[in-house]
This record gives structure tokens, C-alpha cells and sequence, in this order.
């Protein structure tokens, strides 16, 4: 039976009653007019509340994922027909009909599901919180609810709520329980901009009733699945199906459910919005709404300042958050020194796994989470209840957070020199790494800041964290200027007549402007000359605040007459540091790759920024 059948024949006046009740007393908040009834209790929080209500999350720093539904077991391939990114979006992306799809509730039997083993795991790993989708966007349910009876866990061959058993194993390890709720439902005939694959859905979309739905779902959750630590809503961002004043009741009405309660940006609701200082890829994540910012797939480059904010990352590529048997993973390093960006720029980070259908976590997953275990259990103290860094830059590969009188650093690559300058000049009262807390490290002062002395082999090769313990808040070394600036610059080629685009505008200073190279090309490079040779340890690379195409890019020196690889990497975006062993030359190069096709607009290649750092 679907939805549609049963909104207009058996319940139709039981889900208009159901809104008569929502608003009288159920829900605590009109469809019609919010404004008339009284305003959730955390909208009236002093300063000192919010915070005390957002600690959890701001020492948690690190969250869990799961993307788990009817799809998993398409798992990226649906009659033939494949997709390599966006596994959880097969419904959509293939156009299957619903009537089709809905067939897979008659096989969904996940019977390796083991709530508390997926629990232990992650915990392990260093998780604070998990949070899985309850509802994605193709409407399918993780557990019996009772505002619909065709489209539900019930309703499969295995029949159990894998709600309940996942937040009774998070309650039994001290893990917060969080949920992903999808406003945007494919499968029901009254959201407001149903697709045409609902083959089930006849007549005019009802969005009183489908209100009355979400409504009732969201009370289910908070009253039988005890305390619920977040809610991350999803799949508003149609402005005429699901407008503002829609986002700021939802959030008014899950608040009223449990005050406690965390919201990611994602209702809908869009109030007066900042204005960001860079560019991003995703806009829907940056809105300022709800208790925090979720930039998807992508970190601020500089951190977000006074503000909460959690990147959500996919451990399949290139984008999968639901199960795809057909791609691969990302590298534990890769993963692990995202983590440490984030947490060292003052976010969180939410690390995405999609369980197979039968309820198993991949063994690429699962390796994946055993490594974070093994580097949580020694260097744990860096990540959980950590502050943003105090540094602007590092003067060695890697990053930092700090607690009170701690500095952590996090050392990706190991310096050749045994030497590792901290820009500060507070007192230094120890010295120590995680993986050795009793043995001392020597520490000198100079008016560079503090030089630690290090083994010569680190002891994580992936990375190695040094604690300085000082005395105060951090004193700040302010970082030296460029000594590339305003000299020389040559580059593969200019767009001729476009003034905007000179080469000048590589080391001018400025990231609002920049040079481009030719129409059509794909390839460029800027080159600049510090007149004699110079001893050059860090580069910043910039491609402004708008631009956010390149896809590979080198840094070359030229010495002997050749030009040999200093440093490599992929996206550059708004603005990167790369931290290098020092080297000594003239001539420097930055090469940058754009794989957009030729042909296509707006695929030159772009540098707002080349600068140069060194003695």
C-alpha cells in the first residue's frame, strides 16, 4: 500500500486532525503562524547556556557517519546501469520508478547488523558521537514508525528497528546518539516538489500534510529513542518547495521536543546572512542557520573564528556516502591529517562509512577505524577538548592545537634537521612527545621563538605529535614577510587584452587579484626571480577567493640550470601554505594542471598568489 493511497483514503482526515493537534498542543508550534505560540525555551538561552548546552560537541572533534538504507543494496549498480559517485542518490540519478524501487523492501534483511561491535569500533576510533540516517532522501525508514505502514523497517523480511539497538549500545559507551533526517522525501506524494519517478503519486501535493508527516517522525524519534544528542536535517535547499519560514518552525518544533538538542544549518530557515572572505564549493552548508556551519567535503581554509562549524568527509571516492561496491577508499593518512586540519582550525569532523546491506562495516572501513584507534590511543589528548591553533603558519609540516598551558604539534614530516622552531616567546617549561610523555626534549629560546630538539626517527610516520608545555596564553611570533613580493615575475603565457589578468598580479599581496593563463589553456605556470639565490623553507598559493579550479600544481626550484620538484599537492583553493625542508636558489616556479576539458569556459588556470618564504 502507498503513501498516496493511504494519505487520500483511510487517513486523510486522520493526518488533518493530526495538524489540528500539532498545533493545538502536540508540536508547540503552528504550520500557519508560529509567532503566536510561545518560542522554544533555547531560544531564550543567555550566552552561558548555549555554550554549556554546545560543550559536548565542541571537545567531541571528531563524529561518525552512517549512511544506511534501501539503497545499500543497489550498492552503485541498478539493472546494468552504474554510478561511481552518490551511491545513496541511485533512485535519482537512474530515474528508477518508485514502484520498481519500492521492491526493495521485500529483500532488505541486515542480519550482521551488530549495534554495540559497530559502537566498540568506533569508539575506539575516537569517535564522541554517531550519527545515522533515520530517513534519506528516498523516505525509507530505519525504523517502525506509525505515520506510515508501506515504507518502514517493519515492513522487510527482517522486520527490527535498527534505530533502537544502535542508541542502546551508544547509551551503554558513553557515546552520543545523533540522527540524520531528510525533509525532502522522494517517496511521499505530498512533498511539494515530488519527482516524476514517484510513479505512485497521483493528484496535487498537500504540504500541510506532508508537514504533519515530518512532524510526526521527528516526535516519534525524540520519544522513544531517549536523548537524542544532534539532529543533522538535510535536503531543503529548494527555496519554493521549502522556504525559510518552513526551516525556522522546523527548528522552533525540534527544539520544543528536547531543548538540549543540537541542530546543524540545514532546516531551511535562512536568516541575514555574513558575508564570507572566500570562496566555497557548496553554498547550502554555509548558511548561518540552526547551531552550527556544515561545510560539505570541504574545510574553511583559515577556520571559522567564534563560530561552530563540522565538516562532514565520505571515506568512499570520489563521493559516496552510501555503500558503492564499485570504487575504492580514501588513505588513513589522507583521513587522519584532515582530522588534524579541522581540529586545529576549531571545527569538528564527521568521517562518513556506508555498512553494506547485510550490516557489515567494509574491511576497508573497518582497517581504516582500527588505524585511528591505534593513533587515538596515544595521541587522543591533542584531538578531544582542543582549541583552534594560535598560529596563522607553521614553520614545519604539520599543525597545532592546544589546551591551557598546552601546545599539541602535529609533525607530518619529520624534520631532516632534528630541528623544529615554535614561533613563541612564552617560557617553556617541558617538552615531550605523546608516544614518550617521561623523556624530556631539550628547548632553546631565541627571538625566532623556541627550538625543540627531536629524535632522529618519529614515532607515528604518519604523524607524530611534540607537546610544549608553556607558561600564559600563547605569545605569538608574528610571521615574517614574503621575500618574494613585488619581484620579477615571469609566466607560461598571458591572456592578452585582459588587464585584469597581468602577471603583476602574482606577488602583488593582494588574493583579490590574479592572473589567468591564456583562453582554452589548461596548464600554466609563474615563475619568480629573488634576484640571488635565497634559502626558501615555506609557499603560499593562492587562487582567491572566487576560483577554486585547480586540480594539481607543483613548486619548482632551479638549480644547476634545472628545474627540480620542491613540493607537490592537489587543490589549492583560497589560499594553501606548504611547508618544505629548506632550499636554497633563485628561481622558483609554480606550475598549476586544471582538468576541466578544453573547450569548456572557465577552465584557465588561475593564481592570485605566489609568495615566498625564507632567510
Amino acid at each position: 500500500m502507498s503513501i498516496r493511497r493511504k494519505t487520500r483514503t483511510n487517513s486523510g482526515l486522520f493526518l488533518k486532525s493530526l495538524i489540528i493537534a500539532f498545533t493545538m498542543v502536540g508540536a508547540g508550534v503552528s504550520f500557519a503562524a508560529a509567532a503566536a505560540v510561545d518560542d522554544p525555551p533555547s531560544l531564550h538561552e543567555t550566552k552561558a547556556e548555549q555554550d554549556a548546552r554546545m560543550q559536548w560537541f565542541r571537545d567531541a572533534k571528531f563524529g561518525m557517519f552512517i549512511h544506511w538504507g534501501l539503497y545499500s543494496q543497489l550498492a552503485g549498480e541498478w539493472q546494468g546501469q552504474t554510478v561511481t559517485g552518490g551511491a545513496e542518490w541511485i533512485q535519482q540519478y537512474l530515474g528508477i520508478p518508485s514502484s520498481q524501487y519500492s521492491s526493495l523492501v521485500k529483500t532488505w534483511n541486515p542480519t550482521k547488523f551488530n549495534a554495540r561491535e559497530w559502537v566498540r569500533l568506533m569508539k575506539a576510533a575516537g569517535v564522541k558521537y554517531i550519527c545515522i540516517t533515520t530517513k534519506h532522501h528516498d523516505g525509507f525508514c530505519l525504523w517502525p514508525t506509525k505515520m506510515n505502514n508501506d515504507w518502514n523497517i517493519k515492513i522487510t523480511p527482517g522486520g527490527k528497528d535498527l534505530l533502537k539497538p544502535l542508541a542502546a549500545a551508544c547509551r551503554e559507551e558513553g557515546v552520543r546518539f545523533c540522527i540524520y533526517h531528510s525533509v525532502m522525501d522522494w517517496h511521499h506524494p505530498d512533498w511539494p516538489k515530488r519527482p516524476q519517478f514517484n510513479d505512485y503519486a497521483k493528484g496535487t501535493p498537500d504540504k500541510a500534510l506532508f508537514k504533519a508527516y515530518l512532524y510526526g517522525q521527528l516526535k516519534e524519534l525524540f520519544s522513544n529513542y531517549g536523548s537524542i544528542g544532534m539532529v543533522w536535517f538535510d535536503g531543503t535547499w529548494d527555496r519554493e518547495a521549502w522556504t525559510s519560514q518552513d526551516g525556522k518552525e522546523l527548528e522552533d518544533y525540534t527544539r520544543s521536543l528536547q531543548p538540549s538538542v543540537i541542530l546543524d544549518n540545514r532546516s531551511g530557515y535562512v536568516p541575514p546572512q555574513p558575508k564570507l572572505g572566500f570562496g566555497v564549493a557548496n553554498s547550502y552548508g554555509y548558511v548561518f542557520a540552526g547551531d552550527y556551519i556544515s561545510p560539505e567535503g570541504e574545510v574553511p581554509p583559515t577556520g571559522l573564528p567564534g563560530i561552530d562549524w563540522e565538516t562532514c568527509q565520505t571515506m568512499q571516492l570520489p563521493n559516496n556516502w552510501g555503500y558503492n561496491r564499485l570504487v575504492g577508499f580514501r588513505s588513513f593518512e589522507d583521513l587522519l591529517h584532515q582530522l588534524i586540519d579541522v581540529t586545529s582550525k576549531g571545527g569538528n569532523m564527521l568521517l562518513n562509512i556506508g555498512p553494506t546491506a547485510e550490516g557489515e562495516i567494509l574491511p576497508q572501513a573497518r582497517r581504516c577505524l582500527e588505524k585511528f584507534a591505534a593513533w587515538m590511543k596515544i595521541n587522543k589528548e591533542s584531538i578531544h577538548g582542543t582549541t583552534a591553533s594560535p598560529f596563522e603558519v607553521l614553520p614545519f609540516d604539520g599543525r597545532c592545537t592546544q589546551k591551557p598551558g598546552k601546545l599539541y604539534l602535529q609533525v607530518f614530516a619529520w624534520p631532516k634537521s632534528g630541528k623544529l622552531l615554535v614561533p613563541v616567546t612564552n617560557k617553556v617549561s617541558r617538552v615531550y612527545l605523546l608516544s614518550n610523555p617521561r623523556e624530556a626534549l631539550v628547548a632553546v629560546s631565541s627571538k625566532r621563538g623556541v627550538e625543540l630538539s627531536l629524535p632522529a626517527v618519529p614515532p607515528d610516520p604518519i604523524a607524530s605529535v611534540v607537546v610544549v608545555d608553556i607558561e600564559g596564553p600563547a605569545a605569538v611570533i608574528a610571521p615574517p614577510a614574503p621575500i618574494s613580493q613585488g619581484m620579477p615575475v615571469t609566466v607560461s603565457a598571458e591572456w592578452q587584452g585582459r588587464d585584469t589578468l597581468k602577471k603583476e598580479h602574482v606577488n602583488d599581496g593582494k588574493t583579490d587579484t590574479i592572473w589567468a593563463g591564456p583562453e582554452n589553456s589548461r596548464e600554466g605556470w609563474a615563475q619568480i626571480d629573488l634576484g640571488e639565490e635565497r634559502s626558501v623553507s615555506r609557499v603560499l598559493v593562492s587562487e582567491g577567493s572566487e576560483f577554486k579550479r585547480c586540480r594539481k600544481f607543483s613548486v619548482q626550484s632551479e638549480i644547476d640550470g634545472q628545474w627540480k620538484p620542491v613540493a607537490t599537492g592537489t587543490s589549492i583553493g583560497a589560499q594553501k601554505q606548504v611547508v618544505f625542508e629548506p632550499v636554497k636558489a633563485r628561481r622558483f616556479r609554480l606550475t598549476v594542471t586544471v582538468d576541466k576539458p578544453a573547450g569548456m569556459p572557465d577552465g584557465e588556470p588561475v593564481i592570485a598568489e605566489f609568495q615566498l618564504f625564507g632567510e
